[in-house]
């Protein structure tokens, strides 16, 4: 069965519509099903997708049922809405869909739902189907900036803000004072809130807005401490402290030097979700042995070993500067290259830069089939202004097979996540058959 998403997809919009009010009509409109369900709520530039990734896997050994709501999406549509890593089906999926069709069919004269998007009935249908499949809790990731995101119609339990950078700087604010303001406006009154780490201007904004509703905040690196340790092939050690816990060594088995912030955050999390419900802590093996198998696709992935190629969404240049680090470390010695696109909302000019600090490394752009994607004869004018060369990627990457390049070599395809989608699905297919 193929779920039919044209429907959908005619909702389709190139910029979010802020504001909650369509929100709040549609859900009004099934019993307000986003009160049902104990969510943690997460918001931040970059990080989001790894901390959730992380969180769930201690949830999950905790033996609960957590549902996950996050986008993009990498593999499949579904992998959006999912509890313990399934998926929802194509009935359930198909079902809805056709239950928010006819409804919103019969309220067509509502003016209040006017303008509604894509992302929104998506966060609409995941609400529902949470409220009937009941998990134990909810992981409710932020689509974008938070105050009016429109998952910000939940009632949290937790929340937190894993890191502020600049990004989408004409919707959501010029500097991180401003950025930080829309991000805090996932706090609630009374309602914890954890903060990863970030500059202390931004970090100074939340925790005013979390006093000024009393919301208690706990800190990465004041209340909870994180200290890197060491990068192994299987993953990053570190050190960790809080209130809760004396120092120990833990491992997360997801690459790069800033997934010990993301690991860090999701303990700190699911420690304040045990003692906020009254659970007993987990042990030092169960957390390593959650985090072992931890995955998050598209996040320093290895696809392949021979030759080597990994895939990473950073989409901005404060996702781009850690990862360019982690490669600095990794694999500094080895011959690199990179394949580099990103959406026009992107600051290129400052991510090209940072790419052009990679030693030994050859970059190469490109660019891919999205309404939100530079337009060929953009991005060849951008490579030529640069002096770089510019590739069809398809053409690249089948290339760079044919030449069964030495495992001494690096191919790191990066940039937007929807074009790692293409990518991915591409690769896996034409290295099952080499």
């Amino acid at each position: 069965m193929t779920v039919d998403l044209s429907w959908l997809a005619t909702y389709r919009s190139s910029e979010p519509h802020f504001g909650l009010e369509r929100m709040e009509a549609l859900l009004a409109l099934r019993g307000n099903p986003h009160l049902a369900c104990p969510v943690i709520h997460l918001a931040g530039t970059n990080g989001k997708g790894s901390t959730l990734a992380h969180l769930r896997s201690l949830l999950e050994a905790k033996g609960l049922r957590v549902g996950v709501f996050s986008s993009p999406y990498l593999v499949s549509f579904h992998e959006q809405i999912s509890i313990n890593g399934l998926p929802i089906s194509d009935q359930d999926l198909e079902t809805y869909l056709s239950l928010y069709q006819d409804l919103l069919a019969k309220n067509s004269s509502d003016q209040t739902l006017l303008g509604l998007t894509e992302f929104e009935l998506l966060t609409v249908l995941a609400f529902d189907y949470f409220a009937a499949e009941k998990p134990d809790v909810v992981i409710l990731e932020v689509g974008m900036g938070g105050r009016l995101d429109s998952t910000n119609v939940c009632q949290p339990i937790l929340t937190a803000i894993t890191t502020i950078g600049l990004d989408h700087v004409a919707l959501l604010g010029p500097d991180l004072a401003s950025i930080a303001q829309e991000k805090a406006g996932i706090i609630k009154e009374k309602i914890p809130v954890l903060l990863g780490r970030m500059e202390l201007e931004a970090q100074e904004v939340i925790v005013q807005r979390a006093n000024c509703l009393s919301a208690p905040v706990e800190l990465l690196g004041q209340d909870f401490l994180v200290s890197y340790q060491e990068s192994l092939a299987d993953g990053e050690v570190f050190g960790y402290q809080s209130q809760y816990r004396e120092e120990m060594q833990l491992k997360t088995g997801l690459l790069g030097l800033h997934q010990v912030d993301n690991a860090g955050l999701a303990l700190a999390l699911c420690d304040t979700f045990c003692q906020e419900k009254g659970l007993s802590f987990l042990s030092r093996e169960e957390i390593l042995q959650a985090w072992e198998g931890v995955q998050w696709p598209g996040r320093l992935e290895v696809i392949s070993t021979q030759p080597l190629i990994i895939l990473d969404g950073a989409h901005n240049p404060h996702a781009v500067a850690p990862l360019v680090a982690t490669i600095k470390e990794r694999y500094g010695q080895l011959d690199k290259q990179v394949l580099f696109t990103c959406i026009q909302t992107k600051a290129i000019e400052e991510m090209l830069e940072l790419w052009s600090g990679l030693e030994k490394s050859q970059l190469t752009l490109t660019t891919f089939e999205d309404s939100r994607a530079y337009s060929v004869r953009d991005m060849q004018e951008i490579a030529h202004q640069k002096g770089l060369p510019y590739q069809e990627w398809k053409v690249f990457l089948t290339q760079y097979l044919e030449r069964k390049l030495q495992q001494s070599d690096l191919l790191l395809v990066t940039g937007s996540l929807y074009f790692l989608a293409q990518v991915r699905a591409f690769l896996i297919e034409e290295i099952s058959r080499r």
